[in-house]
């Protein structure tokens, strides 16, 4: 049987754009990802509700993984009381990303004081690609159930680092993901209380502004920047770097073979004598790789060898 592999991406339309105040003091950046966040609820087949939590977190996500340096990655991990029990989304300095959602199948309790994430936990594990490099994970409960706030919270909290957070989702007639944007605001060491000042001003004037913030969002998220001016307006700013978005899964079949081979010669027999061959599933990128019983004879014969087990007829 023949495997279908991962797509090497998605389409690159979605960017996010990195700036910083002239004098050094404040940094941000801006984000539109509806196309390859669309895409991506579309591999998955998630629902409508599915969809938006899985592009509200993958905003997140791309907020993190903007300040990444080269050879590092951040995963972020949502598990809570909503629609959905836990959506990981991992994403690189590079732009590249992958994520999942788990939906839950029975009735959502109402959340009139929680928002639509409900009660759980948030966290942000910080790995290096080199060997020997230790991970550093942060974790905060969420305290509002509202995405924006909760990364708001845990900045805040873990890392120390006053931040502004804007996300916004919108969904179509359809339940597909229409756009996907949102903006992150941060102040850096030495940024003072009257440049902090000044951006909250600037949000609370765009927050009472008629349409609210949703407005802002609908005139300027397919413009990063037009986006960022809106929030620093008097703050003078410059782009650093404009960095594309694309989806992309570092699974493949020697991957699933390796780690099927791991699991060990008992279990792999079971595979052949009571299915006749085996299905894995990525759940990154949805992609089903299908080992026929003749490569799992051959993959139950590399297990022995490497256990040192005897090798018989299976």
């Amino acid at each position: 049987m023949s495997i279908t592999g991962p797509s090497s991406s998605l389409r690159p339309q979605s960017h996010w754009v990195k700036c910083i105040s002239t004098n050094g003091n404040l940094r941000g950046v801006g984000i539109e990802a509806t196309s390859v966040l669309r895409e991506l609820a579309q591999r998955h087949q998630l629902t409508p509700e599915g969809a938006r939590f899985l592009a509200e977190a993958a905003i997140g996500a791309f907020m993190l993984g903007s300040y990444c340096k080269a050879g590092e990655r951040v995963n972020l991990n949502i598990q809570g009381s909503g629609h959905c029990s836990q959506v990981l989304v991992e994403s690189f300095p590079n732009g590249q990303f992958r994520g999942y959602a788990i939906e839950r199948s029975g009735p959502v309790l109402s959340f009139d004081i929680q928002g639509p994430w409900g009660s759980g936990m948030l966290s942000v594990l910080r790995s290096k690609t080199e060997p020997g490099a230790q991970p550093w994970i942060g974790t905060v409960p969420l305290v509002t159930g509202h995405l924006a706030k909760d990364l708001t919270y845990y900045w805040a909290q873990s890392e120390q680092v006053p931040t502004a957070i804007g996300i916004h989702v919108r969904l179509d007639d359809t339940g597909k993901v229409a756009l996907a944007a949102g903006f992150l605001v941060q102040a850096m060491p030495g940024a003072t209380h009257e440049e902090i000042g000044k951006i909250e001003e600037h949000l609370k004037d765009l927050h009472q502004a008629e349409g609210h913030f949703q407005k802002v969002f609908e005139e300027d998220a397919s413009q990063p920047m037009r986006l960022l001016s809106r929030v620093f307006q008097s703050t003078p700013f410059v782009k650093l770097e404009e960095t594309p978005i694309e989806f992309k899964c570092s699974c493949s079949r020697e991957r699933v073979e390796n780690a099927m081979i791991l699991v060990g010669t008992q279990e792999l027999r079971a595979m052949l004598h009571e299915d006749r061959g085996a299905s894995v599933r990525c759940d990154f990128c949805a992609t089903d790789y299908v080992v026929d019983s003749k490569r799992l004879e051959e993959l139950i014969e590399e297990s022995e060898r490497r256990t040192g087990q005897p090798t018989g007829n299976s």
